[in-house]
This record gives structure tokens, sequence and C-alpha cells, in this order.
């Protein structure tokens, strides 16, 4: 069994790492700083996990395209990388309240383009990899929050969400047995947006708790296929009627 993770190096990709090794999956770890990626394989094998290192820049495409033919026979390709964006103001450096009005267009560019474009093109890169049964799981977020709206993050992931219920409406349609879906994991404390385990009345929870919350919806025997699935197990399967309705 293989497992190839983006942006395993650290944080919640990490986790997934472990989770994965701890059920014996042969793992990949992706990450576009190869010192970094390569310590995570060394902390990976160290516990005993069949690891190594493959590199893969969302924002590079031909890494992107040098990594899906470094594999083959993959079981489940789980998209974590991703950036926050530009959320940078005169109060903090990772500022979740950043005003709306304040993203650039260059902002907004850069972080659709690396998580929305970047993460369609390793799906679709990835493909001839994947074995039959193989599962895709998006890592996401809720983007109608009403307590956190960092603008350029929410619109990659709103439009992540899209493809990943898009994807798997045609992998049905052409009777694929093949599995695409979401996991939305809730307030996780990583270094994208600076908060600490236990923070907000003990709604942010640990890299761990959330890379195995996250590996569960893998194993539930359930067809996720098409759906973004909330930490608690609710699913969205219409985006609009689920989200806005």
């Amino acid at each position: 069994m293989k497992a190839f993770i983006t942006g395993a190096n650290k944080g919640i990709g990490y986790g997934i790492a472990q989770a994965l090794g701890r059920r014996g999956y042969e793992l990949y770890i992706g990450a576009r700083d190869e010192q970094r990626g390569q310590d995570a394989v060394s902390r990976l094998t160290g516990q005993g996990y069949a690891a190594s290192f493959i590199k893969l820049d969302l924002a590079d495409f031909d890494t992107i395209h040098a990594a899906a033919e470094a594999v083959t026979d993959l079981d489940l390709l789980i998209n974590n990388a991703g950036i926050a964006g530009n959320i940078a103001t005169d109060t903090s450096r990772l500022d979740m309240g950043k005003s709306p009005l304040a993203y650039t267009t260059a902002d907004l560019r850069e972080t659709i383009e690396t998580n929305f474009l970047g993460t369609h093109e390793v799906i679709k890169s990835f493909l001839p990899a994947l074995s039959e049964d193989a599962r895709i799981l998006n890592v996401t977020v809720p983007v109608t929050a009403t307590f956190w709206q960092p603008l350029a993050y929410v619109t990659s992931k709103a439009a992540q969400n899209v493809m990943t219920i898009a994807f798997g409406r045609e992998f049905e349609k052409s009777g694929s047995r093949r599995q695409i879906f979401g996991v939305m994991p809730g307030a996780v404390a990583t270094d994208l947006n600076g908060t600490s385990v236990g923070d907000h009345g003990g709604m942010v929870k640990s890299t761990e708790d959330a890379a195995e919350n996250i590996v569960g919806f893998l194993f539930d025997g359930k067809n996720h296929n098409g759906h973004i699935v909330q930490f608690d197990g609710k699913e969205v399967t219409s985006y609009e009627h689920d989200l806005f309705g």
C-alpha cells in the first residue's frame, strides 16, 4: 500500500504521514524544501515507517510532473500542501482577521495559483499513477465562517472544494471506482495561522489530533466520493445548499 502526501514535511501533513505509517503504508513525502523533506523522512524512518522524499512544489508544475512520473500504483493521494496567502498587517504577520479590502491582486493570484491550480495539476498529473480503487483526499476548510475570512486563502479553498465535487461527479459518471473527497478538520494550530492548541475555548486542536481525524475518514468504510466532510462527519454534497442555505 502506497500513499503520497503533499506538504508532509511538517504540521498536518507530517501527522497524516505518521498516521498512515502506523497503518502500514509506504510513504512518499512531498515537499518543496528538500532539506526539510529529507529531515521528515529521517524522523519517519526512525519510527519504523517506510518513507522517501519526492520534491513537489505546487507553484512549480515541472516538479509536479516529475513527482507523478516517479511513483506507480498509488492507493492514496493526500493533497495537504498550501499557503495561507499574504495575511500580514500592521498588527501581525499572521492576521487571520485581515480585511478583505487589504488584499492585492498579486496576493490573490499567488494563493489561488498555488492552492487551487497547483492542486488541480497534482490530481490530473497523478491520475495515471493511481490504482483503480485509489482515494484522493483534499485537506480543506469551510469558506463562509463568520469568525475568520482570510480572503485569499478561503477563495482558493472554495475553488478547491468545487473542484472536489466536480471531479467526484466525473468519477461516478465514468464508472470509476476511485473516490475524491475533502475533509475540513476544524481549527488546528499550525504555522500558517499562528494559533496554539487549546485557543478559542479549546476549539484549536493539535496537528496530530487533526491528522487522525482526517485519516479516519479514509477507513470508515463509507463512500465519500464528491463530498466535503466536516470533522464531525457531516457531509457537504450540494455546495450552495449545505454551505449557504
